[in-house]
């Protein structure tokens, strides 16, 4: 019953697990099981876990800015100081350490959890944020619901990928937010990121269009979630009236319909940097382009995204 997500955080996931186990002693207590009270891992080893429901504590795997939690672990306790975790890179079970703190407070694989309950059939886990090995509360706002394969299909009679699909009060909440952005399409604040972005496709030989690509130091500290929250797109386009370059973010709204968004420039020149900005929008990426809203939970809405066009004469 493993299943191969094909999503942004279930790819990054697994990509970093090996990496983890290099650098894992930097990011783990010097000393584990402080007041020796270790979470009962060994009368569930053996048993296949798998997250069925990622969610803040509001209920919602959905945040304002458009961010989901996505529940993508399948784990098994050897136990109670080994786990073993899925990884779809490899097709396999790759073998981690647990390491304990106090309190129901442990670490394995890339994250820190508090331990909420405990069942033969169902895990609960609080996902902690932690610096400097100090729990930050504001935080660790984030919980995971994990059952068993047994339960799973026994019990609930259903499969684990119907299970992870967003509840009606996650499409409710995205239905009001869609609602808010497209009456607003012109501004910033009541757009959020989409969950399948903008897509921008060349239909002209003058115009290429590329997700932009992080070097390899700009990747270090970005979140899973960021090349979907914060989308951008390298432009070239040839045969302009002058050489030209600029970065700057547009608002996409629910019929693909291009705005300018945000830009720097010396406030005596914002006007006029406006009208260059939306006049290279409406000449050439209007008509040279192919553009597909940004949509969630498939309802197109109104999203920022960032552009750095250049001109080639």
């Amino acid at each position: 019953m493993q299943t191969k997500s094909p999503s942004v955080l279930s790819c990054v996931f697994s990509s970093i697990l090996f990496i983890i186990v290099l650098f894992s002693a930097c990011s783990v207590p010097s000393k584990g099981n402080r007041d020796g009270k270790r979470p009962p891992f060994a009368p569930i080893a053996g048993t296949d876990f798998f997250e069925a429901r990622r969610a803040f504590d509001n209920g919602l795997s959905f945040d304002t800015i458009g961010f989901q939690q996505e529940p993508i672990w399948h784990i098994r306790f050897v136990n109670n100081d080994t786990v073993l975790i899925y990884s779809t890179d490899v097709d396999s079970m790759i073998r981690f350490p647990i390491y304990y703190d106090h309190d129901s407070i442990f670490h394995f694989g890339t994250e820190w959890f508090r331990v909420k309950s405990l069942d033969t059939d169902s895990l609960l886990f609080q996902r902690l944020a932690v610096q400097g090995l100090r729990v930050k509360e504001p935080r660790s706002n984030v919980y995971m619901k994990f059952y068993s394969e047994r339960f799973i299909k026994d019990s609930l009679k259903t499969t684990i990928d119907e299970l992870r699909k967003p509840s009606k009060a996650d499409t409710a909440f995205i239905r009001e937010r869609v609602e808010r952005a497209n009456r607003n399409p012109e501004s910033i604040d009541s757009a959020f990121s989409a969950r399948h972005g903008v897509e921008l496709t060349s239909i002209d030989g003058n115009l290429t269009v590329e997700r932009y690509e992080y070097d390899e130091g700009e990747e270090l500290g970005k979140t899973a979630a960021y090349r979907y929250l914060y989308p951008e797109f390298d432009i070239e386009i040839k045969d302009v009236y002058k050489e030209f370059y600029y970065s700057f973010s547009v608002l996409v709204d629910e019929y693909g319909k291009m705005r300018v968004g945000k830009f720097v420039t010396s406030p005596e020149f914002e006007e006029s940097r406006k009208r260059v900005l939306q006049g290279i929008i409406d000449v050439y990426l209007h008509n040279l382009m192919e553009i597909k809203p940004g949509t969630t939970l498939g309802m197109p809405h109104s999203t920022l995204i960032m552009l750095h066009v250049k001109g080639v004469p």
